[in-house]
Parts: structure tokens; sequence; C-alpha cells
């Protein structure tokens, strides 16, 4: 793996590091790790943030400005006033956790998407070839070359064409209905959300990523499987009012004690839901044993901005 100095970039990319770098204090070092690649795909550039270091590596030469850009892209989302997703609770399953996650970011991912498309769209690092070239990439993820049972193959490629239709601007989408028509319905659904909100806006971007997972969720329903517990598992950043921040606690919240465990403590978890949308927004740090009813009472009654401050809860404002 070789570093790569900023004289043998792009006068665009090096303008876009040092954006991102001058706007929030941090080093951004860019990696190659170049490998043969059949296909141009998005997660052909990777990225970890570190205090104020951001490593960024890439693998694939021929298609560098277009992968590089569009994860610099992805990077200043992530800096900005966006919503996150985390995680603090666990169901003692590794691979149902590990699924949860991988599922949720590919939702949060494809969302970010709609503003990373218009963005290399206007540097010009999207243009006909790459994507076409992407569009190939996303084909050929449809035909995977593992064996998986009707429904999780169509699980899978509903998220895939999720991608694909967002990031494609809808060019395949007569062709894919026609191949994958449940697969397509389905995506379908999700693109319908992302398309209906400004996701450039924090409260629309939240709202757009719980809806999308509700409905992904509807979608392993349908198809006569158990449902993956979203709104207990995944804390979502809320987004409220200056107004609502000084609300009490249960004009806006209720706490639910969770049948997932506290991946910190091993014990019963307890996670603070919205009362409109039935997220969690943080697992609470709580001693099971100190939870009576006189407890709940004078919890509730705390002013929302209080319990964020000594939860440590991350919040943005609309």
């Amino acid at each position: 793996m070789k570093q790569i100095d900023n004289s043998d970039l792009s006068t665009n990319i090096v303008e876009q590091v040092q954006k991102i770098e001058q706007a929030n204090n941090k080093k951004i070092s860019i990696y190659a790790d170049y490998s043969d690649q059949d296909f141009l795909t998005l997660d052909q550039a990777s990225h970890e943030i570190k205090g104020d270091e951001i490593k960024i590596i890439i693998t694939n030469e021929k298609f560098r400005d277009f992968v590089l850009a569009h994860e610099l892209y992805h990077i200043e989302l992530e800096l900005s006033d966006e919503p996150s997703i985390s995680c603090a609770v666990t169901s003692g399953k590794p691979d149902y956790d590990g699924r949860i996650l991988a599922i949720a970011n590919s939702v949060f991912e494809t969302l970010e998407h709609v503003s990373v498309l218009k963005s290399q769209q206007a540097d010009g690092t999207y243009n006909d070839e790459t994507k076409a070239e992407f569009l190939k990439g996303i084909d050929a993820a449809l035909n995977p070359k593992v064996q998986l049972d009707l429904a999780n193959m169509r699980f899978y490629r509903t998220l895939i064409m999720f991608d694909g239709i967002i990031f494609g601007e809808h060019a395949k989408d007569s062709e894919w209905k026609d191949e994958f028509p449940s697969s397509y319905k389905y995506a379908s659904r999700l693109v319908k959300i992302a398309e209906a909100n400004d996701l450039s806006d924090s409260f629309h971007f939240r709202r757009a990523l719980v809806n999308a997972l509700d409905t992904y969720n509807e979608v392993i329903l349908e198809n006569g499987y158990e449902g993956l517990g979203y709104h207990e598992f995944l804390n979502i950043t809320p987004v409220l009012s200056k107004r609502q921040l000084r609300l009490e606690l249960n004009q806006v919240y209720q706490v639910k004690h969770s049948a997932f465990k506290n991946r910190a403590t091993g014990k019963d978890a307890f996670v603070l839901l919205g009362i409109n949308d039935g997220q969690s927004v943080t697992t609470l740090d709580i001693d099971p044993n100190k939870v009576t009813p006189e407890f709940y009472k004078a919890f509730y009654q705390y002013k929302i901005e209080d319990v964020f401050k000594k939860e440590e809860v991350r919040f943005l404002t609309r």
C-alpha cells in the first residue's frame, strides 16, 4: 500500500481534500492499494476517521478520481450536520447483529447517494463512462455467484437495486422490472421514500432513513420471515427544535425496556424511543435494579436537553 501525494492528484480532488481539511481541522491521507477490478463499484474506496486524522484507501486505479471523489463526498456528509446511526445493544447473536447493521448502513449510504450523485455530476467525475461502468457492476451484483434461497435473494437484490436505481438515475428500471419483478417492486418503495424527501435537510434525511428501514422490514415480514428490530437496536441521531429540547421527556419520548442487552454492561437495555416514530435515539445508562415506578415518574419529568446532556446524546436542531 502506497501513500498518494497531493501533487499526483487532480486539481478537483486536491480542492475537495483542502475544503474538508480546512472546514473540519483534520488531515486527510490517501493510500493506493490497487487490485484488478472486473467492475466499478462504490466500495472501491474506504475511509477511517480517528481523531483529527482521516485515512482513505482506494483500490480502483482506472477510475481513481471517481471513487476518490465519491468517498470524499461521503466524508463531507459524515462530518456535516447529518444524522448518524449507532448501536449500543446486542441480541447475543453476532450474525444477527451484523445483519441489522449491514442493512442499515446500506440503506443509509444509498440515501447519501442522492446528494453524492449531484455533487459528482457537478464536478464531472460522474459522466457517461462512469455511469455505464457503475451499471455493469450493479448488473453483476444482481446475479451473484452464490446460492441463496428465493426470499433472501429478493432481500439482497432489493438493496442492490435501490442503490442502482438512485445512483444509476433510473437508467435500467424497465429492464430490472422485467427480470426481477419482486425485488424491483420492493426497491421502488425505497426509492419513492428517498425521492420524496429533501435529503439535504437533517430532519427530512432522518425521517427518510426511519421510513426506509421500516419499509425494508415490511418486505422481510411479507416474505414470512421474522422482522429485524431496527427501532430498538439502532440509535439514530434525533433532530429537534429548540422548543422541543425544553419540553419534559414524556412529551416526546418514552423509555422502553428492550429485548436486547446493553452491549457495555451485558445487562438489560433501556432505550429512549420517539413517541412519533418509535425510533430509539439512545441506549440509556440505567441500572436495571433501580428501575421502579418512582424512577419512571421522576425521569419523565426531566427536560429533554438535561437528559441529553447527562446521557451524552448527540442531537441536531432544526
